[in-house]
């Protein structure tokens, strides 16, 4: 029973961190711009934290203006010192707001037109912050810039709708066309089952409902690169690193996923003592499945090859199309092996990386911090 209870906390974690780590204030240095709404933001003490900026949308990759924005951003905030105030927190993001010398970037990049607001996230706006983004978002519309220049340029999500609108469109025909299929097929005959529906689940969904009533620590700091949180009252703990999202590659091209180890623990049983598990995350969203076929994970530690095993998977649909989830119970003496290793290797399904030592520093501080 308690280790289904910590199964559940687990699953939990990514949906009330968000209120523990809310507007965390986080101070760094940004080291690279990956588009006009997400840098990456070193940290004093080496980590770097992947930011991206809320309430703004920038133009698609096959929009105009998209590569112009990204260097919008680099001229503002690359090699920076900047605040980051974290708002947030998915698997995939940590959205917030980003200030260089007390100013808001977000807003910046809407008054020069390089961004949209985003209509879609003003709900948890504090109504002045939203008034002001709506003015900055005038006088630019006004003044013809960036986006406002081109005329009738459609608002990035506008043009995710219509693309998700497509996809469905094209999963309904896919779907009648199988039950046409299955209707002329005889009695002895195996219907071919549609791909799509037979792919995607619902396990992310109910393990989430189920764990949303588990309650977890309510005292999650940032403690030199890790989350760290303990509740006396309920005796449960967490050790957990930072969400490290890295390119993994194979020889059809590359996917980005996002990485994540936890430790949790409970001390509530007094004759069992302390129960713990170490669980590895890891996160994909594309347009396609990743890892439906293949996901064993496999570590080379300095050669060594660690076998983790196959995932626990999950997959849901998202507006870009679909989000895998894939966790994985590592033993103890296996994390151990990869903490100290000099070299690291990790390979899931058919993709694989060689982890650089930033890191590798994170997996060592966050073993040491479990102990």
């Amino acid at each position: 029973m308690k280790n289904i209870k910590l199964a559940l906390i687990i699953a939990a974690i990514f949906i009330t961190v968000n209120a523990s780590f809310g507007q965390s204030r986080i101070g760094g240095r940004v080291v690279e711009v990956f588009d006009g709404k997400t840098v990456s933001i070193e940290m004093p003490n080496g980590s770097r934290l992947t930011a991206v900026l809320q309430y703004i949308e920038v133009p698609e990759p096959d929009q105009p203006l998209h590569k112009i924005a990204a260097e919008h951003l680099s001229a503002l905030v690359l090699d920076k010192k900047v605040e980051f105030r974290a708002r947030s927190i998915t698997p995939l993001k940590t959205a917030g707001s980003l200030y260089v010398n007390n100013v808001d970037i977000g807003q910046q990049m809407i008054r020069d037109g390089a961004a949209w607001y985003a209509v879609l996230e003003k709900s948890g706006q504090e109504a002045m912050e939203s008034a002001t983004y709506q003015s900055n978002e005038a006088l630019a519309k006004s003044e013809k810039r960036g986006v406002w220049s081109f005329e009738n340029l459609k608002p990035s999500w506008e043009i995710r709708t219509e693309a998700e609108e497509n996809r469905r469109r094209q999963e309904r025909i896919k779907l009648e066309e199988a039950a046409k299929m299955s209707a002329s097929v005889g009695e002895n005959q195996q219907p071919p089952k549609p791909v799509i529906k037979r792919q995607l689940n619902t396990e992310s969904q109910m393990l989430s409902a189920s764990a949303s009533s588990v309650k977890l620590p309510s005292n999650i700091k940032m403690v030199s690169g890790l989350m760290v949180g303990y509740d006396p009252a309920i005796k449960i703990g967490l050790v957990a690193t930072q969400m490290m999202k890295m390119g993994v590659t194979d020889n059809k091209g590359i996917q980005v996923i996002t990485l994540q180890i936890i430790y949790l623990y409970y001390d509530g049983d007094e004759n069992k003592g302390r129960q713990s598990k170490y669980s590895v995350f890891i996160e994909s969203e594309s347009d396609d499945f990743k890892f439906l076929k293949y996901n064993e994970l496999i570590v080379t530690a300095d050669n060594q090859k660690i076998i983790v095993g196959k995932a626990r998977r999950s997959a849901r649909k998202t507006e870009y199309g679909v989000k895998e989830g894939l966790e994985y119970e590592i033993k103890k003496s296996s994390l151990a092996k990869i903490a100290n290793a000099g070299n690291l290797e990790i390979k899931v399904g058919t993709y694989h990386r060689i982890l650089n030592g930033e890191a590798q520093t994170m997996i060592q501080n966050f073993f040491q911090t479990s102990l």
